[in-house]
């Protein structure tokens, strides 16, 4: 169900309803105090789908101190996303899916007298998503991701802009049987925030420049008697100096299927970031 995230034009495309959950201590060696939860749930229609999900992310507590170096107390930072999807199959090769969240983010501060100040920031975003079946172990999919206004603070009078990004990805199947099956899968994933920023340069040297600040990941999923999966890959983000190895695995029990992702060395710093999921199909 996490394609609600994904793609969410994959949901045209299921056949009964699935739910999953995870769970992600994220990067635990850096701040004790950041968790990121994840829900998500799809209802298959004839031909269509309904998928809902909701991401809730939070650093921890934040010191706060005033411009003389006074401890001014601990606030809890968090932000919300709500998000309602809906996907068509337009062909028997192609579907469709629009996405509408509500967004929701809390910086509870205090002034430098240590009177408190909400600063709490709302807005709204659609995602658009396409997912197109070249051959039956082989498709491309296309996701816009948070097409919205700003997110404008209450109390402080500022907006700051939403994460657009925009996603490209290909993924092959090459065999697929009740004993084994074998997945191939690559992606870019381009922010959109600031794009061709670079006035003097021209449009081709900003184009470079963008392709090789994207994030890009290939990925390689074996699974054995639709049980076991076993995942590999590898990252890359030259801008923000993440790259590396990714692994994960799965075991799938009739209906239910437990899944964890590591993917902690792509940090130039020590940490442990495990991602937990867990998903059951009705």
């Amino acid at each position: 169900a996490s394609a609600n995230y994904y793609n969410a034009a994959r949901l045209a495309f299921f056949e009964s309803p699935k739910i999953t959950v995870n769970y992600c201590g994220y990067q635990p060696d850096f701040s004790p105090n950041m968790h990121h939860f994840y829900f998500a749930c799809a209802y298959p229609l004839h031909k269509s789908a309904w998928g809902f999900d909701a991401i809730y992310f939070t650093p921890g507590k934040i010191a706060k101190f005033d411009e003389e170096g006074n401890y001014l107390g601990e606030d809890v930072v968090w932000r919300l996303a709500l998000k309602i999807n809906y996907s068509r199959e337009l062909l028997d090769n192609l579907s469709l899916g629009i996405g509408w969240k509500f967004i929701k983010q809390q910086y509870s501060m205090r002034d430098p007298w240590g009177w408190p100040r909400d600063e709490t920031g709302f807005s709204w975003a659609f995602d658009f998503n396409g997912l197109y079946k070249i051959l039956p172990n082989f498709s491309l999919g296309t996701v816009l991701h948070n097409i919205g206004p700003n997110i404008s603070y209450l109390d402080a009078g500022a907006s700051d802009p939403l994460p657009r990004l925009s996603r490209f990805g290909v993924a092959y199947k090459p065999i697929d049987n009740k004993y084994f099956s074998c997945s191939f899968s690559a992606e870019v994933t381009k922010v959109l925030v600031g794009m061709f920023a670079q006035e003097e340069n021209s449009f081709w040297e900003n184009l470079k420049y963008e392709f090789k600040e994207a994030w890009k990941g290939i990925g390689l999923e074996l699974t054995f008697y639709k049980m076991v999966s076993l995942r590999g890959g590898y990252f890359h983000d030259e801008e923000g100096v993440r790259k590396g190895l990714t692994f994960g695995g799965g075991i799938n029990i009739k209906n239910l299927e437990l899944d964890i992702g590591i993917d902690e060395n792509i940090y130039e710093f020590r940490t442990e970031n495990r991602r937990i999921s867990l998903s059951y199909t009705f």
